[in-house]
């Protein structure tokens, strides 16, 4: 089996493989002697059938079948014996069986090879924060509002109190599917 690899752009691989003709004759002959002991054709004893005969019968679909075998173990055997690591299915093409060899065209996309250098030639900076007081009262204020609590007070509301509110959208004078709520909370002062 002669396998030729081509790069054709990228991680994208064009296979020709050649597989020799007998290979797939001597496998279309196997399989119809296996085939010829349990067949059973009118004018023949059981298992007894010519291989002539079997051929004429059976030849072009099993010649099919054992062809796409073949074909896909050849594929495979070249794919690992060109040491390629494919990506996904490969698009394969076989072309009609010209003399002594069957050329097999396939297409295939690779994964790329990696290499990784030793971790001791690696200089890592350590990134450095400056953290202020100014960042840690943020931190802090951004928490209160996060994790406080509600609280009812005696007094007018002011900008920045979250009220809790019952209402109702109209539209053209009737009330619209959505456009109410009941206990919605709304902080006094903002755009939401």
């Amino acid at each position: 089996m002669r396998v030729s690899v081509e790069t054709t752009s990228g991680l994208e691989r064009r296979l020709t493989v050649g597989v020799p003709a007998d290979r797939v004759d001597s496998a279309v002959n196997k399989r119809l002697q296996d085939a010829a002991r349990n067949v059973r054709l009118p004018g023949f004893r059981p298992g007894k059938v010519p291989m002539k005969v079997m051929h004429q019968r059976f030849g072009a679909g099993v010649r099919q079948e054992v062809l796409g075998e073949v074909i896909s173990q050849s594929f495979q055997e070249a794919v690992i014996s060109e040491n390629l690591r494919p990506a996904g299915q490969p698009s394969i093409e076989a072309r009609k069986m010209d003399g002594p060899r069957c050329r097999i065209y396939g297409d295939v996309r690779v994964f790329p090879s990696v290499e990784v250098s030793p971790i001791d030639d690696l200089a890592i900076e350590k990134p450095k924060a400056d953290v202020t007081e100014a960042d840690i009262d943020d931190i802090i204020e951004v928490f209160r509002k996060q994790q406080g609590k509600l609280v009812k007070v005696d007094r007018a509301r002011a900008e920045g109190d979250t009220v809790l509110i019952d209402f109702q959208g109209y539209k053209d004078g009737e009330i619209f599917e959505g456009g109410s709520g009941e206990g919605t909370s709304l902080e006094l002062g903002s755009a939401g």
